[in-house]
């Protein structure tokens, strides 16, 4: 099922909007309008329709364990406080609740 949404503000609120939604994974766009004004927006601000598919997440109200392994072998483990599994075809996201710290420079 496509759903539709409409965003209106200044363009690059609603661009950067639109960005960060098209990459959650419980979110597919498939199509996108371009940027249009309407005499009922205030000045400056647009008006963008999305249709999209969304997927359901799977909530995981536990901690869980992650674990990647890289081309040459190596692992890479981290623990998620909760997390969310969606499942898309061959294709699994995971997100999450991670510690802080857990990234570190």
């Amino acid at each position: 099922m496509v759903l539709r949404l409409t965003v209106e503000g200044p363009e690059e609120k609603v661009r950067a909007f639109l960005k960060e939604f098209s990459i959650l994974p419980q979110h597919k766009v498939l199509a996108t309008s371009v940027p249009y004004e309407d005499d009922e927006l205030a000045k400056g601000e647009v008006q963008i329709l999305c249709h999209f598919r969304h997927f359901p997440l799977s909530e995981i109200n536990e901690p869980i364990s992650v674990t990647f392994q890289t081309k040459d072998g190596k692992y890479l483990n981290f623990n998620l406080l909760s997390g969310y599994v969606i499942r898309d075809g061959d294709t699994i996201s995971v997100t999450g609740r991670a510690v802080s710290g857990l990234l570190k420079e």
